[in-house]
C-alpha cells in the first residue's frame, strides 16, 4: 500500500482534505521503521509530528497508569495533537512488535493550510467528532485538557501555525 493509499484511509485526513491535498501530504510524508520495543514517543515531550501505522502494534501508555490504555495497529494514528497545535506529548507509544509508520510532520501540513485557510476549521470538526476515540485512547482527562471546545482547538492551532 502506498502513502496516498495509507492516507486516505485516516479518518482525519480522508474526511478533511480533498484530492489534491491529499496527494500533496502523501509526497512529504515519510516512511519510518521502528524495532520491537522502541520508544516512538514520549510522554511529555515537545514535537510537531504524528505517526499513521502502516504495520505492526504499539502500546499507548501514560504516566498516571500502571497499565496499557490502549494498543494500536494498522490505519491507527499517534501524535496529532502534537502536529496540530504544538501540544506536549499526552502519552509514551512503544512498539510491541516491529512497526512501519508514515510521519506527517507540521511542515509538511503547513503548505496545506497556508492555501486553504479553511482546513483549520475541518481539521478541528474531524478532531471534535473523535472525541469519544481520544477519550479511549488517552483517558476522559484528554478532552478537558486539549480539546475544551472546537473554538479553542481552532485558536491553538492558528497559534501553533502562525496564522
Amino acid at each position: 500500500m502506498n502513502s496516498r493509499e495509507v492516507l486516505a484511509k485516516v479518518p482525519l485526513f480522508a474526511e478533511t482534505l480533498d484530492e489534491a491535498e491529499l496527494d500533496a501530504l502523501a509526497a512529504s510524508a515519510r516512511r519510518v521503521e521502528f524495532d520491537r520495543a522502541a520508544t516512538l514517543m514520549h510522554e511529555g515531550d515537545h514535537d510537531d509530528s504524528m505517526l499513521v501505522i502502516v504495520s505492526g502494534t504499539v502500546n499507548v501508555s501514560v504516566a498516571a497508569s500502571p497499565q496499557t490504555v490502549a494498543t494500536l495497529g494498522e490505519g491507527d494514528m499517534v501524535g496529532e495533537m502534537s502536529l496540530l497545535t504544538g501540544a506536549p506529548r499526552s502519552a509514551t507509544v512503544t512498539a510491541v512488535r516491529p512497526v512501519v509508520a508514515l510521519e506527517v510532520t507540521k511542515a509538511d501540513v503547513e503548505p496545506l493550510l497556508v492555501m486553504s485557510p479553511s482546513l483549520f476549521e475541518r481539521f478541528a470538526a474531524v478532531v471534535e467528532s473523535r472525541r469519544a476515540d481520544l477519550d479511549r485512547v488517552y483517558g476522559p482527562s484528554f478532552a478537558d485538557m486539549y480539546l475544551s471546545s472546537q473554538a479553542h482547538l481552532v485558536g491553538s492551532m492558528r497559534a501553533f501555525f502562525g496564522r
